[in-house]
Parts: C-alpha cells; structure tokens; sequence
C-alpha cells in the first residue's frame, strides 16, 4: 500500500495516519472551495455549513483525483492524490484568507461583533433542548459508526452492484473496463469485464477506493464508515445552513435530530453499500445551497449548488431525473417573472405536440439520450417503460409513506407544515420555488410509479423507499424554509458569526 510519506513510522501508526488522511483532505480542499465560492460574506452558521458541505464536495474532489491519477496503480490511489489536493487546497485558500483579510481590513468585523452583541439571549430551558438533542444525535451517529464497523457490505445490491468495481480494482490493481455481458463474451481476452450493473456511474466506486486505501487494502467495514461520514456532514451542514436562514438554534437542530433519526436513513447507515444516501446528500446540499441564492441572492451558493447538482448522474442512474427537475427550476427562477408562466405554457406545449407527432427525444446527463413516445419511455441501457395504470400500487405507496417503520411521522408532520405555512408557501418566493421543486420530485414518484411498470417495486417494497430517500433531505430543506420567519427573533439575513 502506498505510503504517504510516513514511511519511517511504525506500520500501525502509518495506517492511522493515511486513514485519517482520507478523512481530512477532503475536509482541508472541500472547505476551502466552499469559502472561496462564499466570497466576504460571513452568516450565523457558516462555518458548520463550510465543514459539512465542505467534506463531501472535498470527497467527490478526492474521489475525481484518484481515478484521475491512479486509474492504472488503484493501491497507490491515496499515495498519487494527496499531493494534488495538497495543491489545489492552497490554491483555493490563499484567495480565501486574502478575501477574509481584506474583510477585516474594511471593518465588516467590527459590524458582526456589534451585531453578535444585539443577539437576544437563549433562554435556559432552549440551552438545555439544544445540547440535549446534540447529544442525542452524537450518540445516534456514533451507534451508527459502531453498527457499520462489525460487519462487511451485508444488502444485496451493495455488494452485488455496488461493491463489486472497487473490490476488484483494488484486488487486481488496476481499473479495468466493464463491459455488456455480450461484449464481454466476444472479447476474451481484451481485459474487460462484466457486471449486471456495469453501466452504473463510478463516483461512489472511487470513494470506496480512496477509503479503502487510508485503510490499507479492501478493509470493508472501515471503507463503510464513509456512509456515517456522508449523514454527520449533511448533518452539520444542514444545521449551519438552516441558522444562516435564521432558525432559532433549538429550531434547527430539532431539524436535524428529526432528519438523522429517521429509521430508513439510519438503516442505510448501519448496512452501508447503496448509493440511495450519497444521492440524497448530494440533491439535499445542492437545495441547501441553492436556497441562499433564492434567499440572499449570493452567487458563490448557486454555483456551489449547481455544482453538486451536476455530481448527482455520476452517483446514481436516477441523479439524472433530479438533476433535469433541479435545472428546470433554477431555469425558471432565473426568468423574469412576467416570463416564467408563459415559458412554461409553451414548454408543456411543444412537449404535447412532441407527443402526437410520434414522440421526442430529450438529452439527460448520465442517461443520454431519453426517448418518450405516447405509451412508452425509452431509455438507453435500462428496458424500456411501457406506461399504463396500476391501480394496485397504491395501498402499496400508502403503507410506504404511512404505516411501515421507515420515515416515523415524517409523512404526517410535513403536510401539517405545509398547511399551517401556506401563506408562506405562496407569498414567499423562495419557498413557492422550493415547493415547486419538491413538487416535481413528487410528482415524478408518483408517475414512475403509477404509470410504468416500476410499479412491481412498490408493490414488493424493495425500492420504493430507497426512491423516496432520494428526496428526503430536499424536503427538509422546504420545511426549514416555511419555519425560518415562524418567531424568530434574529434577522434571516444578519451576519452573525459561529455560535449555535
């Protein structure tokens, strides 16, 4: 295994050191990109929203750089990386630290200190609930961190499907090339290989790899603990994010609780492998950060949410029908408002039209090329979707949101929000936005399915959930954005620095 120049130390310690590694680089390259893309502008919050947002877009970073680098040598992934994120790190915090300096200098400092002084004191009994509920969600993180390291990859499709490139690649060495199962048979001895899932995107693969080698070969169960990684971060980010909207730190981190203990999520956690929670990580952080945009109008954030938008296709297949509603959104938030409605009509329009002339095709990323004809969805590589009505499916979607043990009152609290909030939901721009957004992602679940056959995975519960996971953290997102003005007594906008 490659040594990041540690080699002089003892093996054991070495290994420590290079697996901490794989957790702080990331951390040291992610947060610096985050900062330079927020520019001078400081909020109560930021500095949690720069660690949890921070490791992931780091990790992803990591993960580029080592299929970049260490395509042809994956056991020297770690070893052949570092220096370049080592680099990249100085290069984006050198414009970082010039911008805060000259924040200072300007005296931006002095205005956040008065207006930390103004900031009302929290009340003893909200003191209590807050670290009560931290510890609440340490100690749930920690069991979870606890329950993934005693076992290997356990689901089916974890390794199956998605455990199966990384294995290989470290065991053999190298990255080989996976193939159709036809196309393997007929090329022997050309060094590809096949898979069931061999089209699936490859992020994820490099993330394991780049775990796999802080932990000094295929070690499974210390390459899982990046799952509980990927919930603590979206964990802290959300947190920061939701304070810098101006949720009361109680507020925002019963948030947070509610969001880490919900059943399926932990459960993905616990039995690591899918890729279902690095892709709702992913569209959570990207609304997060769009969210600001809408709310603040701060360019870095929606770039940094455009950003991560873009990495969904490269996680899973179906990042691309987020990605398609995420930019359909954005798009129309970036219209003119006398325009949006009238863009939309002629959309919806040419999209019928497309229709009853024999259908059209629709570029996706990560998917390529979508056919959808009047009955039927083709898309490349998956069979095609012949539409129709099931009926049947619905007791079975019911029970998904409602009666099973999987989201708790998740399904019964968040209409109650969006009821007592309404006023909010329609007048507030940035919460019509990201209503309509989760709108979308509803709606397109309740299409796939009612109307195609992915109606017979509903039906036998296997991934139904996994689908609405997807989405979940977006949802929190909205919920946080209906309560941000319920009560609050400290300006959404007011730069306040740290604190909870």
């Amino acid at each position: 295994m490659g040594s990041i120049a540690v080699a002089w130390l003892p093996s054991g310690i070495a290994m420590r050191i290079e697996y901490l590694a794989t957790w702080l680089l990331p951390l040291y390259v992610g947060a610096g990109i985050w900062w330079l893309a927020n520019g001078r502008r400081l909020f109560c919050g930021g500095t949690a929203a720069s660690i949890g947002s921070g490791w992931i877009v780091g990790l992803f970073v990591a993960a580029a750089c080592a299929r970049w680098r260490a395509s042809a040598d994956t056991a020297h992934a770690l070893a052949d990386a570092a220096p370049w994120l080592i680099g990249l790190g100085v290069l984006v915090w050198i414009p970082t630290v010039l911008r805060l300096q000259a924040r200072a200098r300007i005296g931006l400092d002095v205005f956040v200190a008065a207006s930390a002084d103004r900031a009302p004191p929290v009340p003893r009994a909200a003191c209590t609930l807050w670290w009560l509920l931290l510890a609440l969600i340490v100690a749930r993180l920690l069991l979870l961190a606890d329950e993934a390291s005693l076992r290997p990859i356990f689901p089916w499709d974890a390794w199956a499907a998605w455990a199966v490139k990384p294995k290989s690649w470290m065991l053999l060495g190298h990255a080989d090339r996976y193939v159709p199962m036809l196309q393997w048979l007929t090329q022997p001895d050309s060094g590809v290989r096949t898979l069931g899932s061999w089209n699936y995107p490859q992020l994820l693969a490099w993330i394991e790899i780049w775990f796999a080698n802080g932990a000094g070969g295929w070690n499974e169960p210390l390459v899982d603990l990046a799952w509980c990684g990927a919930l603590a971060a979206f964990a802290v980010a959300a947190y920061g994010y939701w304070r810098g909207l101006g949720l009361k730190p109680p507020l925002a981190i019963a948030l947070v609780y509610a969001l880490v203990s919900l059943p399926l999520i932990d459960a993905h956690v616990a039995l690591a492998g899918y890729a279902d929670l690095w892709l709702a990580v992913t569209l959570g952080l990207a609304t997060l950060a769009w969210s600001r945009w809408l709310i603040f109008r701060e360019r870095g954030q929606w770039l940094l949410g455009i950003g991560l938008a873009l990495c969904l296709p490269v996680i899973k297949l179906e990042g691309a029908i987020w990605l398609l509603l995420f930019s359909a959104v954005v798009a129309l938030d970036l219209l003119p408002p006398r325009w949006r409605w009238r863009v939309v009509g002629a959309v919806a329009m040419l999209c019928v039209l497309g229709l009853v002339f024999g259908g059209f095709s629709l570029p996706m990323l990560g998917l390529g090329w979508v056919r959808v004809a009047w009955g039927r969805v083709t898309i490349p590589g998956v069979p095609v979707f012949e539409l129709s009505w099931h009926a049947a499916v619905g007791r079975a979607m019911l029970a998904s949101f409602f009666t099973l043990p999987n989201w708790h009152l998740l399904w019964y609290v968040f209409p109650c929000v969006v009821a007592l909030r309404w006023r909010t939901l329609l007048r507030d721009p940035a919460a019509c936005l990201l209503g309509l957004l989760v709108l979308l992602q509803l709606l397109f679940l309740f299409v796939l399915f009612f109307f195609t056959s992915a109606a017979a995975w509903a039906e036998d519960f296997t991934s139904a959930n996994r689908l609405i996971l997807q989405i979940v953290p977006a949802v929190f997102v909205l919920v946080a954005v209906l309560l941000r003005n319920a009560h609050n007594t400290i300006a959404p906008n007011s730069p306040l620095k740290g604190g909870a």
